[in-house]
């Protein structure tokens, strides 16, 4: 296979979908605003920003499979739709032969802007004459923690107050990035299926378990949730439990994660 370009490269899924391809031996290359001069691996790096659309062609000449992971919640107009869009664009027509956009599971089924904002960008990925795959993914583990800290963290010392009613099938972050790759040994097939965690849980039980990998007493408290955010993994449209693939489980994810701090 020919050159594999990475968006997004430098960040928290690029970063691992990068690895995963160094370790196949593809020639790999990464898209970013900042260029990590420090990484001494065989990497080619593009200097360029999808939002200002500039370094989109001279990334894109010449790549075979462009594995999209560049995203931004808090600018998603910008950088996921207008970004996409730009990227799209600048794509080398004679050279590319598979487009992978990393999505989220349930985005078709909820109103929320940054999910609504992941469907349009779908549906222009799909739309263009390129040979794609879509895959789209539950809440990764890393995400849910970072939930779980922050809520440790605005709560007193004796107890943690967490939003009641919300489900979770999260998956490791490692996982989701070999996926990817695998993908992209393969032809393209459009939208693919969702791709899961191994376990569904209430959010009080991954809570109770971090609770006791960090090994405090801290009672835990429920309130309703109120966040337009936390109401959306009430509704279970996050969750896939007929497609159940990653193996790293919540607890050993914890222990790992946090045993090394």
């Amino acid at each position: 296979m020919g050159k594999v370009l990475v968006t997004g490269g430098n960040e928290h899924l690029g970063k691992y979908v990068v690895d995963a391809l160094l370790e196949k031996g593809f020639k790999t290359a990464v898209l970013t605003t900042r260029t990590n001069n420090s990484d001494e691996r065989e990497i080619e790096f593009f200097t360029g920003d999808l939002v200002e659309n500039h370094g989109l062609k001279e990334a894109a000449a010449n790549v075979e499979v462009i594995i999209h992971c560049a995203s931004n919640p808090k600018n998603f107009n910008q950088t996921d739709i207008a970004g996409t869009r730009n990227l799209l664009n600048a794509v080398d027509r004679n050279s590319i032969k598979h487009f992978i956009y990393i999505s989220i599971v349930g985005i078709d089924k909820s109103d929320y802007p940054y999910y609504q904002g992941k469907l349009e960008v779908e549906n222009a990925i799909a739309k263009s004459d390129i040979p794609f795959t879509i895959a789209r993914t539950t809440q990764f583990h890393d995400f849910v923690l970072n939930m779980i800290k922050t809520l440790d963290q605005s709560t007193d010392k004796d107890a943690i107050t967490i939003p009641s009613g919300l489900r979770f099938q999260s998956i490791a972050v490692q996982e989701v990035a070999k996926m990817l790759v695998g993908i992209a040994l393969k032809s393209p097939s459009g939208m693919r299926a969702d791709f899961g965690g191994p376990e569904i849980f209430r959010f009080e039980e991954m809570v109770k378990t971090y609770l006791e990998v960090i090994q405090s007493d801290k009672k835990i408290q429920l309130e309703e949730p109120l966040d337009t955010r936390h109401q959306l993994f009430t509704t279970g449209i996050n969750l896939c439990p007929d497609a159940s693939f990653g193996k790293e489980l919540w607890k050993g994810y914890l222990i790992a994660v946090l045993s090394a701090k």
